[in-house]
């Protein structure tokens, strides 16, 4: 058994740990779970002192600090020592129980979803949009270096249709370029900015049968555009059953929709299209990154993403 861990649980949970398994698969951070004295931990290092997966930690933790008093099931911040010296650090959080949504998502989980997504966003709102940063356990907001979301946007599009040609995708990349630049009217110019997931999807979401039980890897959170992140999340949970006989996306908008706390009428309806495109333009490219796509679901993907240019072109 790691020292490093024993030590930690030694030092902030009084015992040495039962039983440590090392959690690798899809994570950022070097992760484990640990048990001790019967109840489930999670034990997560930084992986680097002073980079953007030190920072992204940091917040995650705070982001559950943050939503302790909401209602929302996020875990408990058992210890940290992240933000403290020059070492990497490290984070000790509760278990929650349940199970990732990854392989087995349903129409009644996707609703359920969209209605906590809901909440996250109902939460807590901010002056100005960008990402989030923690002093003294306070938000902070550091504006976005491309001032509007429209150029944010325009930005992020470029940067993936280059990604997508590298990646072969020749044709799915010039189709984005300029879309931004053509329909960017469409995004408002101002907007009041809330808490957002930004990376919500089954594998981020624990359920017990049709329940969500816990809210999970608040890292890449920031104060954003509701709307956007809710086309995001809903994308990123039709990614896990693209080929589901009913619709993924237009479930998780319902389930959003049920909380009555934002209106998905005529602005959300004139920026989904283009938001849609964007975003799935991001996960996937973010998927070609890591090379987790097969040369199938290179194709496939690229269709999907046509037919979105389609239809934002369309309406």
């Amino acid at each position: 058994m790691d020292d490093r861990i024993t030590s930690i649980a030694r030092r902030e949970l009084g015992t040495a740990p039962e039983r440590v398994v090392d959690v690798t698969e899809g994570l950022l951070h070097e992760t484990y779970e640990l048990r001790c004295d019967g109840r489930e931990y999670v034990l997560q290092f930084a992986t680097d002192a002073t980079g953007d997966r030190r920072d992204s930690l940091h917040r995650g933790l705070n982001c559950y600090r943050l939503l302790q008093q909401s209602g929302l099931p996020v875990p408990e911040v058992v210890a940290e020592t992240v933000g403290q010296g020059g070492e990497n650090g490290y984070v000790l959080v509760t278990t929650l129980p349940g199970e990732t949504g990854e392989r087995a998502i349903s129409p009644e989980r996707t609703r359920t979803a969209g209605r906590y997504l809901a909440e996250i966003h109902s939460a807590r709102n901010f002056g100005s949009a960008g990402w989030l940063q923690f002093g003294n356990g306070k938000p902070t907001v550091r504006r976005f270096e491309e001032g509007s979301l429209r150029r944010r946007l325009r930005r992020t599009v470029d940067e993936n249709a280059a990604v997508l040609r590298e990646a072969g995708l020749v044709a799915v990349g010039d189709e984005l370029d300029g879309l931004v630049d053509r329909l960017g009217d469409r995004v408002p110019e101002s907007f009041r900015p809330v808490l957002c997931h930004n990376d919500y999807s089954p594998d981020n979401v624990l359920f017990r049968g049709d329940d969500v039980t816990g809210i999970l890897d608040f890292d890449r959170a920031c104060a954003g555009h509701s709307h956007r992140d809710l086309v995001k999340a809903a994308n990123a949970f039709w990614m896990h059953d693209p080929s589901a006989d009913w619709d993924v996306r237009e479930s998780f908008y319902e389930g959003y929709r049920e909380t009555g706390t934002t209106d998905l009428g005529g602005p959300f309806q004139r920026c989904e299209p283009l938001y849609r495109v964007e975003t799935l333009a991001d996960l996937v490219a973010g998927l070609l990154r890591m090379d987790e796509l097969s040369g199938y679901e290179r194709e496939f993907y690229a269709d999907r993403l046509v037919a979105a240019i389609d239809r934002v072109e369309e309406e």
